[in-house]
């Protein structure tokens, strides 16, 4: 029924449409002078025709000149009537064809169930967190939020679970205060155990070591955010202490850099870095910390040459930042 609802209005609209091409003066006058010289040339042909009858069809002359006259004038009407109809059916046959492709049903059940879902729980506690109806949301909610960013490890997490120890419900502040002093308190102990460590270790090489693991332990304190603005700085002098001890670890170099980007002191940052290189980390691998600091020294001209389109193809929304600066 649609099929055929949709070629009674395609032929309506194209009749319209070779309607509105006769209504136009000029088609008119040229199919009346048509019409006619095609009327004046069959009579003609006609009259012609009757001078060539046997002499026993002569009386009958009158009658068969009418005849031929009528049969050809209206093979002419019938042949443009003809020619209207089989445009108007070709037209509409041939869209038909082009607006009506042919659909197959597709189970989408069976589809999802060959098709590899990942659940991203870290991302959905995210949006949780930080959407405009925080407070209205249900402390369990909130909870299981603050859990799963709590497991993420991600860099600034514990820095947001901070923000609910002054939440409105009391459940939620007694849950992020216990996940941020246990992190804090996971991080102490290690940096207790770290000194321990390096106050009765005599080798050098091992010695290094155990530095570079207690400037690391410091940095989580600002990675993750559980240093505010005033303690970061404190953070920082204590780990660049520590990694001015260590000077055959090309990590150490690497975290150094990352605390002068921290700081934005970017020559001190590209001068550990190219440290780094020379101890054998491949470009590719701090790339993007030198960006970061020829964009800190406002030398834009070089930012292009440390953007390494490979490296941005996992995350897509990193895409804008290639365009921008690779040419």
């Amino acid at each position: 029924m649609h099929y055929l609802g949709s070629m009674v209005v395609f032929d309506d609209l194209m009749l319209t449409s070779f309607l509105e091409i006769l209504n136009q003066k000029k088609s008119w006058d040229i199919i009346i002078l048509f019409t006619i010289v095609e009327i004046s040339f069959w009579v003609f042909f006609s009259a012609i025709l009757i001078q060539f009858l046997p002499k026993k069809y002569k009386p009958y002359r009158r009658d068969i000149f009418i005849f031929f006259a009528v049969i050809n004038i209206g093979l002419l009407f019938v042949g443009i009537l003809l020619t209207i109809i089989m445009l108007l059916f070709g037209l509409s046959w041939a869209t038909h064809r082009v607006s009506h492709p042919s659909y197959e049903e597709i189970d989408f059940d069976e589809q999802l169930a060959q098709f590899p879902i990942v659940y991203s729980a870290f991302q959905e506690g995210i949006l949780t967190m930080e959407g405009e109806h925080r407070n209205e949301l249900p402390s369990d909610i909130k909870i299981k939020s603050l859990k799963i960013l709590y497991d993420s490890n991600a860099q600034g997490n514990i820095g947001k679970i901070k923000k609910f120890l002054s939440d409105s419900s009391d459940e939620t502040r007694l849950y992020a205060f216990a996940l941020v002093s246990s992190f804090e308190k996971k991080l102490n102990d290690r940096i207790t155990q770290l000194q321990g460590i390096i106050k009765e270790e005599k080798n050098k090489t091992t010695l290094e070591k155990y530095n570079f693991d207690l400037a690391q332990t410091y940095w989580q304190f600002i990675y993750h955010g559980v240093a505010d603005e005033q303690l970061s700085g404190f953070y920082t002098k204590k780990i660049e202490n520590i990694l001015v001890k260590i000077n055959s670890n090309s990590n150490a170099f690497i975290l150094l850099g990352k605390i002068h980007i921290f700081n934005k002191e970017y020559d001190k940052a590209e001068e550990a870095f190219n440290k780094a290189l020379k101890l054998g980390v491949p470009l590719a691998v701090i790339s993007t910390f030198f960006a970061e600091i020829k964009y800190g020294q406002k030398k834009y001209n070089s930012v292009a040459k440390y953007i390494i389109p490979e490296q941005f193809n996992l995350d897509l929304r990193l895409k804008p930042l290639v365009r921008v600066w690779v040419k």
